[in-house]
């Protein structure tokens, strides 16, 4: 996700993989700042992501504090996981 190379639309797309790379909910580009921040699909599960990251004392809901901090990491598994949409990721068990 890092490097945008996620199984999302939009990266998809470019290489034929998928007809569009637009969200199927929010006909926006489905790109990992959208996955991410903006998609409204993923409200609740952000809201918990969101709701961690203040608990620890992190910096707000951006790119670059789920993507750049290593101990953000499991959060953000966590995340993709809540959200189910990469179906065929399994967090691993604690």
């Amino acid at each position: 996700m890092r490097t945008g190379h996620a199984g999302l639309n939009a990266y998809l797309a470019r290489f034929g993989a998928v007809d569009s790379g637009l969200c199927q909910h929010c006909r926006e580009s489905e790109t990992v700042t959208h996955y991410l921040l903006t998609c409204w699909r993923f409200t609740a599960q952000r809201d918990v992501l969101r709701r961690a990251l203040y608990a620890g004392k992190c910096q707000p809901l951006i790119k670059k504090t789920l993507l750049g901090k290593h101990k953000n990491k499991l959060l953000l598994l966590t995340y993709v996981a809540a959200t189910g949409r990469f179906p065929r990721y399994t967090p691993a068990p604690s």
